[in-house]
């Protein structure tokens, strides 16, 4: 054994820095009640020489019914199962202080839905039951997507919860995004300028759902009380200045994380036989994509869970093509009804993709003989029942080891084939079907602290 002495590869650790950890509260800058198609502007106003760990910090806010009392059906808000409240926020974005796009995610509130169908159940009927207002039933509880709805009685509430006319709500939000699933602490304390926190909301009739035989509308719901809850940490004066006069010096501040690209196509009504869905992205590490189908009307039907109302018409099998070659070489099975219910492919390329965000999504909160909550409906239920299915692919398994796909200088189309069957009852017979592609990449975060200025680059 080498003596001590020698051993000069040996390296004394390093202390971490004392620093002192307190929560802070930021409101909006922008007024204090919202309603629907209006933004929540939140600023991330931290003290100076501050970070900032952006995983374990949330949002808060209280849902207002607006619904007149009274009547005589039944005027409640039926929340979403599967993401309860979320479903008001339809795009998610991060800005600098620069006023730099550091991120954008159209059509959040599907990807929250995405999400939270492969999160375990016992999870969903705790901690996002509490929190969100999803369903305290996971395994049985129904998104409403049959354009017509449900009317009021007992039985069609389905294990929703219910936010009554008139009444109020509370609720607190973890956001799915890059800036908030960061693997460092963020230096906003040392940045040029307030970054902030936009939030797009829903429509009226798109971001709450009710029963079709409401007396009164609950259209001009209100969300107000927004709060960003953020976990500040101030180091010392002497580790401060060292970081300042490290920086400053040239050397940028680099934060990896994962987020989100969204892109959307339209598949024709009555579609049936092979879709080939034409997407595009210039994104240069992509981890994995995802696909999922809802009907275009039902997004803005207030009788509709438009955020999770996914379908699948009657798919049969799926491939992609990515940057010119067809991935995998063999289709991904989906069927239903034949291949003995053929649905482990989708199933497990679809945790591996959310895996690259979360290693807690690797479960599932559905079933496969029940008649509710099937991971995919039957085809002859396709058109009035929804399913949780994601047209997914993990590219890492077909690409450059572990940095993903470059798809950034290809100049090529990302393409969707999917096999559809011909049942009756296909979602497609309804309307013409939204696909959302969900593309996971790598960004990297730059702090230049000559300038201050804070950049994304993906």
């Amino acid at each position: 054994m080498t003596p001590s002495v020698l051993r000069y590869s040996d390296q004394i650790p390093q202390m971490s820095p004392q620093m002192d950890f307190n929560y802070i509260t930021m409101i909006p800058s922008n007024g204090a009640s919202f309603s629907p198609n209006q933004e929540v502007r939140i600023p991330i106003n931290v003290p100076t020489d501050s970070f900032v760990d952006m995983k374990r910090a949330y949002i808060k806010f209280k849902l207002t019914n607006n619904a007149a009392a009274g009547g005589a059906n039944d005027g409640a808000v039926l929340l979403d199962p599967v993401i309860g409240a979320a479903s008001i926020i339809s795009t998610f974005r991060v800005v600098s202080g620069t006023g730099a796009l550091l991120e954008e995610i159209q059509h959040y509130d599907a990807l929250c839905a995405i999400m939270n169908n492969h999160k375990n159940a016992d999870v969903r009927q705790s901690r996002s039951a509490i929190c969100m207002g999803s369903s305290q039933v996971p395994m049985t509880a129904e998104s409403i997507s049959v354009s017509a709805g449900l009317v009021a009685n007992a039985n069609n509430v389905g294990g929703k919860q219910k936010l009554n006319a008139t009444n109020s709500k509370i609720f607190y939000h973890e956001p799915v995004s890059a800036v908030f699933n960061a693997d460092k602490l963020f230096p906003f304390g040392y940045t040029q300028g307030t970054s902030y926190v936009s939030l797009q909301l829903n429509s009226g009739t798109g971001g709450v759902c009710q029963f079709s035989d409401a007396s009164n509308s609950a259209a001009t719901w209100t969300a107000s009380e927004w709060e960003l809850y953020l976990p500040v940490l101030r180091p010392g004066a002497e580790f401060a200045n060292n970081f300042r006069t490290l920086i400053q010096s040239g050397l940028p501040i680099n934060i990896h994380s994962v987020g989100f690209q969204n892109s959307q196509q339209n598949i024709g009504q009555n579609a049936t036989g092979m879709q080939t869905v034409t997407f595009s992205t210039r994104k240069r590490s992509v981890k994995s994509i995802m696909t999922a189908l809802r009907v275009n009307a039902q997004l803005s039907l207030v009788t509709c869970n438009s955020s999770s109302g996914f379908k699948h018409n009657d798919a049969v099998d799926y491939q992609y093509s990515v940057g010119g070659r067809r991935i995998p070489s063999a289709p991904i099975k989906v069927a239903t009804a034949t291949n003995g219910l053929d649905l482990g492919g989708a199933l497990n390329n679809t945790l591996m993709a959310l895996g690259h965000y979360d290693s807690n999504l690797r479960g599932a909160s559905f079933d496969v003989d029940t008649q509710h909550r099937k991971y995919m409906q039957s085809a002859a239920d396709d058109d009035d029942r929804s399913s949780s299915v994601a047209f997914s692919l993990d590219l890492e398994s077909y690409g450059e080891g572990l940095s993903g796909m470059n798809l950034a200088g290809q100049g090529l189309p990302l393409v969707l084939y999917l096999n559809c069957g011909a049942t009756a009852q296909r979602a497609s017979t309804v309307g013409a079907l939204l696909a959302d592609l969900y593309i996971v990449h790598d960004v990297i975060f730059t702090l230049d602290g000559v300038s201050g200025t804070l950049s994304a680059s993906s």
